[in-house]
C-alpha cells in the first residue's frame, strides 16, 4: 500500500525521481518510469458524437424496419408451371391408368380412343393410357384379338414378348409361359427373348418351354372382313400345343382345378372345345387322348390315363 501511494505522489508531481528512487529502489522506480512513459504517450481521443449518433441511429432503423421480401422473378413461376405441365402430361402419356379385366369364361368388347377394337377372352387383363391417341402401347396379361386403325405404331407388350403393328388384325395369346402370335390382316413384328420375326395373314408364331414354332394355315385364318378366332365365337381351338396349356385354358373358361398327372402335360393336343358347356368340352379333350376325367362337382376335376 505504501508504494502505491508514493506512485500517486510522484504522478501527480509532488515528489522528484530522485525522492521516489530513494524510497522505493531502483527496480521499482524503472517499473514504475516505464508505465509513466506508456501512460504519456497514449492518449484518448476527443468523441465523434455525431458519427456515434449516426450510428445508433442505424442500427435501431433495422430493428424496427419490416423484414425485406424475397420477390421471385415472373419467368420462375412460369418455368415451374410449365414443369408442373409437362410432368402431367407424361404422366397421361406413359401411365397406364386405363384397366379392363374379364372373368372366368367372359368376353369383352373394348373400343379404343384411336378407334382401333380389342375383344379380350376369359380371365384376361388390358392396359393404355390415357392419352392412348399419343402413346399407342397396351399391355395385356392373357389373351386378345386386335382390329388396329391405320396410324402411328401401335404396341402390345407382354410378360413373354411384344407385338408391333401400324394398322393390322391379330390375336395374341400370353398365358404363364405360352405366347402365341397370330396374323389375320396386314403385318405383325414379333418379338421374344431376343427373337424377331415377322408374321403375315396366315401366319402364327408360339414360344413356349424355349420352344419357337412357326407355321401357316390358310384354313385357320379364312379370308375377309368377317375371319377371327374361334373363341370369340364361343370355340376355343389349338394346333399341336402341349395339353398342359388346353388345361389353363379350360380352367380359365369354367373357373375350375384340373389335377393331372405330370407326365402327361406334355402330350399335344390338336382339336378345339367348346366354351358353352363343361361336360362336352372335357370330352372333346380326354376323349382323342385317351383319358379319363372325373369331375368332383366342387369345382375340381381330376384327370387320369
Amino acid at each position: 500500500m505504501e508504494n502505491e501511494t508514493y506512485l500517486s505522489d510522484w504522478l501527480a508531481g509532488k515528489i522528484s525521481d530522485e525522492k521516489l528512487e530513494e524510497l522505493v529502489g531502483e527496480t521499482e522506480y524503472l517499473a514504475f518510469k516505464q508505465l509513466r512513459d506508456t501512460l504519456d504517450g497514449y492518449t484518448i481521443p476527443e468523441p465523434d458524437m455525431e458519427r456515434n449518433f449516426s450510428m445508433v441511429k442505424l442500427k435501431r432503423d433495422k430493428k424496427e424496419s419490416p423484414k425485406q421480401k424475397r420477390i421471385i422473378p415472373l419467368w420462375s413461376y412460369a418455368a415451374i408451371a410449365a414443369s408442373l405441365l409437362l410432368f402431367f402430361g407424361l404422366f397421361q402419356l406413359f401411365y397406364f391408368s386405363n384397366v379392363t379385366q374379364t372373368d372366368f369364361g367372359t368376353l369383352k368388347v373394348l373400343s379404343l380412343p384411336d378407334n382401333s377394337k380389342v375383344t379380350i377372352n376369359a380371365k384376361s387383363k388390358l392396359s393404355f393410357p390415357n392419352l392412348f391417341q399419343y402413346n399407342r402401347t397396351l399391355h395385356l396379361e392373357g389373351e386378345a384379338y386386335f382390329e388396329v386403325q391405320k396410324g402411328s405404331t401401335f404396341t402390345v407388350k407382354t410378360a413373354l414378348g411384344n407385338v408391333r403393328v401400324l394398322g393390322t388384325k391379330f390375336n395374341v395369346n400370353a398365358h404363364s409361359d405360352y405366347f402365341e402370335v397370330v396374323c389375320y390382316e396386314g403385318k405383325v413384328r414379333v418379338e421374344s427373348k431376343g427373337k424377331i420375326a415377322i408374321v403375315t395373314p396366315s401366319e402364327h408364331i408360339r414360344f413356349y418351354d424355349h420352344t419357337m414354332e412357326n407355321w401357316a394355315d390358310a384354313s385357320d385364318i379364312g379370308s375377309g372382313p368377317t375371319h377371327r378366332p374361334s373363341w370369340i365365337s364361343g370355340e376355343t381351338t389349338f394346333r399341336n400345343v402341349p395339353v398342359q396349356y388346353v388345361f389353363n385354358q379350360f380352367q380359365n373358361q369354367y373357373n375350375v382345378k384340373i389335377d393331372y398327372p405330370e407326365k402327361i402335360k406334355e402330350v399335344k393336343f390338336t382339336g378345339a372345345f367348346t366354351n358353352k358347356d363343361k361336360a362336352t368340352a372335357l370330352k372333346t379333350i380326354c376323349i382323342p387322348l385317351s383319358l379319363k376325367y372325373k369331375d368332383l362337382g366342387n369345382g375340381k376335376i381330376i384327370i387320369s390315363e
